[in-house]
């Protein structure tokens, strides 16, 4: 009898650690990437990233993107974005995913008091999950809309600080759209002959879930313009 409590109590125990181990709810990690931008006219850019995400403490590989957009000056305040991604999606409890995904932007800039400027961006994008696999079952699709809002300012020539933050709000089928995450940044542009480095700090945190997952993390971009 005492050797079956025990194994019971090990068995007990050993689920709990695993299911810890699963559901972890607060991690840090690394986003970095290299853009190339080139500029076709005075009105029209286009631009091409790749970029890596780790996570679990920056020790483990998360995702690997490639992006490429174009973005559209209509005046002194107004701009127009479209992109298309590839990502490859390790997924952190979950089979891998090879998805593709499309976005279209609205951006919106104003001068504020001395150096300070806010720039709004409404974004609309649809991703397609596994969407030349053979499993029909994993074919799926969601889309989303977000929210983002940032305060710059120009400290110098050099560096051009900034705040901001993002709402996300997701759509499924068969479940009414909810906002699932928010995210803010804090961070630097730093301007260079070599083109323009970005460091940033940010944090996402998902909302309307069950163990919601608290991620901090560093991001660093480098742009090369052509």
């Amino acid at each position: 009898m005492k050797r079956v409590s025990i194994i019971l109590l090990y068995l007990i125990f050993s689920k709990t650690l695993l299911s810890q181990q699963v559901k972890v709810t607060r991690d840090v990690g690394f986003w970095g990437g290299v853009n190339i931008e080139k500029t076709i006219s005075k009105e029209f850019k286009i631009n091409l990233e790749q970029q890596v995400r780790l996570y679990t403490n920056a020790t483990k590989f998360d995702e690997y993107i490639i992006d490429f957009g174009g973005k559209y000056t209509i005046n002194k305040k107004f701009k127009l974005g479209a992109d298309l991604r590839y990502s490859y999606d390790a997924k952190r409890w979950e089979d891998p995913e090879n998805n593709f995904r499309y976005n279209l932007d609205l951006k919106f800039k104003q001068k504020l008091i001395s150096k300070f400027k806010m720039y709004y961006r409404l974004r609309y994008q649809h991703e397609y999950n596994n969407l030349l696999s053979e499993d029909l079952s994993s074919n799926l699709s969601k889309s989303g809309i977000r929210n983002k809002v940032k305060i710059q300012y120009a400290a110098n020539k050099k560096n051009e600080l900034y705040f901001s933050v993002e709402l996300f709000k997701l759509i499924q089928i068969f479940r009414e759209p909810y906002f699932n995450k928010i995210r803010f940044y804090i961070g630097d542009n730093v301007n260079s002959e070599r083109g323009r480095f970005n460091y940033s700090l940010g944090y996402e945190q998902e909302i309307n879930t069950n163990d919601p997952l608290s991620f901090f993390f560093l991001k660093t971009i480098y742009t090369l313009k052509l």
